[in-house]
């Protein structure tokens, strides 16, 4: 499998070998930006990204949101991250 970042990946072909490659890559850069919560709602949460000194995209932001999860998804509304949790 390709290693990039697999966003909606729940109950989709090869999930498990997804997660762990969404998992390697959180692993890798975890530490590259600064988010905080900013509140969560009925099967999501919302995240402020703080500081993002080495650029990275929404969708890496994303997965740092969901500490390399992101099986359900995410989507960016306005200055924030919102994470699917169900």
């Amino acid at each position: 499998m390709e290693k990039k970042i697999y966003n909606s990946w729940a109950f989709s072909d090869n999930a498990s070998e997804k997660s762990k490659i969404n998992m390697q890559i959180y692993q890798e850069i975890k530490d590259k930006a600064v988010i905080e919560c900013a509140g969560s709602g009925y099967g999501h949460s919302r995240y402020r990204v703080v500081s993002n000194p080495h650029n990275l995209s929404n969708l890496e932001l994303a997965l740092i949101c969901d500490k390399g999860n992101l099986c359900f998804g995410h989507r960016v509304q306005g200055d924030l991250i919102i994470v699917h949790t169900d």
